[in-house]
């Protein structure tokens, strides 16, 4: 039996609310999965990211928050999730500091057992993108 290869989309702008300050904060979301039986359509995955994002939360709830509705909703052999942010409570209010990135993580499955695997995802994260654009 041949396994579906895995699936990674980044850099998934999104905009929230933090539920501490009522303050806005932006970033983007990078998710892989590995896949069981078949794929979903990419777009899925950004339309679970624009889900969560539209709610009032913290961050790290968020980042689990899409990972376990894809784990739930898929049931793959794994979900990784990194979501970075700027939080806007760091420079309108409190030590005024701009452009400081929150980075969380949640993985589960052979992600969260296979160190191997959870290092390739956060190199594939952190390449260079190449400049696509449309």
């Amino acid at each position: 039996m041949i396994r579906p290869r895995p699936c990674l989309l980044r850099d998934i702008e999104f905009y929230s609310h933090c539920e501490h300050h009522i303050a806005p904060f932006v970033g983007r979301a990078h998710v892989a999965y590995l896949p069981t039986k078949s794929v979903v359509g990419i777009s899925k995955l950004a339309r679970v990211v624009e889900i969560y994002a539209r709610r009032l939360q913290t961050q790290e709830t968020m980042t689990a928050q899409i990972a376990n509705a894809i784990m739930n909703a898929l049931q793959p052999r794994g979900v990784a999730v990194l979501i970075e942010a700027v939080h806007t409570c760091m420079s309108m209010r409190g030590i005024g500091k701009r452009n400081v990135a929150t980075i969380t993580t949640q993985f589960s499955g052979e992600f969260k057992s296979n160190p191997v695997l959870q290092a390739r995802f956060m190199e594939l994260v952190r390449a260079p993108s190449g400049g696509f654009s449309l």
